[in-house]
């Protein structure tokens, strides 16, 4: 029970009231991480403003879509620009009192350069977990808001978006071979092909249908100039019946068919479980979809990685904080993104085995962090 209760009983100690040091340096480094966030988010508004404003011109609907769409991706930048935010932040404050001989007069005091920069590693450790919930309860559902108007803007600007032309998929009882789907209408259009199966994978019956419409109550689907052709267990042809007309209780609905594989990124965390068994249904490939469950948690963990290594940088920067905090800040924010990046691909193709493709570049970048410590010797 102690040894669960020491690390609380430290934090009361050493935390509780805030020491006049830890208030002088870490609201510094908050001030300079809202600053710097929403100054990116602001640039990202901005890119993302003249890259829609075609559709303010061309688009029938309402304008209102543009914006709303503008605004419900505005989640996902700011989930973008955290960690970006973050290593600037962290490396230009440590960097600041590093140049000022600040830290020096701090740790010849008797404070430990750990203990200096602690409370700014709890907040990455917090950050992480709130950017975790944060992506999963909130950027999530946002993006597929704006997704959304999205199809709405580029429906009213006569583009093509949500069509489903020429899919073959497997159903519970069998598969299917579908055209062009008219969600307005419920309707699949330009041919409905369906093969009945048996659980020994035989064919029973077969179906084609120049337009099938599905009824949500009851639920069932109508087919319009169908021809029936049924089997016998030796695969022999038994009938060959034309209807103009014929109701089938087909289980799956029409979503089944407008949107047979959906986009991971879309999907929290129990979408994704509920995704890979419907994949399996279907019998398309869900690797992906597992990659997107480890990704959901090792992204924001970019959160603290840069806390640690914006940290140690900072500490060892001599000369003007700024511009090493820039430099460094792009440099390792993209070297993160191309090996995450590179290795989500691996994973994806089967190179790499999930778990290490998805948990290696934070791995990566604690070890560097942890050896940049120890060379600096503090």
């Amino acid at each position: 029970m102690n040894l669960i209760l020491t690390p609380f009983l430290w934090f009361k100690r050493e935390f509780i009231p805030f020491r006049t040091l830890d208030r002088y340096l870490f609201f510094d480094f908050f001030k300079t991480f809202l600053g710097t966030l929403i100054m990116l988010t602001s640039m990202i508004v901005i890119y993302k403003f003249t890259d829609v404003m075609k559709y303010l011109v061309s688009s029938k609907v309402n304008q209102s879509h543009v914006y709303l769409h503008v605004l419900y991706s505005l989640p996902s930048m700011v989930d973008q620009v955290v960690a970006p935010a973050l290593m600037f932040s962290v490396c230009f404050v440590i960097g600041q009192f590093s140049v000022n001989k600040e830290l020096v007069a701090m740790m010849v005091a008797g404070v430990s350069f750990i203990r200096i920069i602690t409370p700014i590693l709890i907040f990455g450790i917090i950050i992480w977990l709130v950017m975790t919930l944060f992506g999963q309860v909130v950027v999530i559902p946002a993006n597929k808001k704006a997704q959304i108007e999205f199809s709405i803007m580029a429906k009213g600007s006569n583009r093509l978006i949500d069509f489903v032309y020429q899919l073959h998929i497997k159903g519970k009882k069998g598969f299917y071979y579908v055209y062009w789907i008219d969600e307005k209408d419920n309707t699949i259009k330009g041919g409905f092909n369906y093969i009945d199966i048996t659980n020994d994978g035989y064919p029973t019956y077969t179906v084609t249908s120049q337009k099938a419409k599905y009824i949500p109550n009851p639920h069932s689907w109508i087919l319009y100039d169908a021809e029936e052709v049924r089997f016998n267990e030796n695969l022999e042809l038994v009938s060959r019946t034309k209807y103009p007309e014929k109701t089938y209780d087909f289980p799956e609905d029409l979503a089944y068919f407008s949107k047979p594989i959906r986009n991971p990124e879309e999907m929290n965390f129990f979408e994704l479980s509920d995704e890979i068994e419907s994949r399996i249904t279907k019998g398309i490939p869900y690797r992906n979809v597992i990659v997107q469950q480890h990704l959901a948690f090792a992204m924001p963990l970019m959160s603290f990685v840069v806390v640690t290594l914006g940290a140690l940088a900072g500490a060892i920067t001599k000369r003007s904080a700024g511009v090493a905090s820039l430099g460094l800040t792009i440099a390792v924010v993209l070297l993160y993104y191309i090996l995450n990046s590179t290795a989500k691909t691996l994973a994806e193709n089967g190179a790499l085995p999930i778990w290490i493709g998805m948990w290696m570049t934070p791995v990566i970048f604690t070890y560097a962090a942890y050896f940049l410590y120890r060379r600096m010797n503090i």
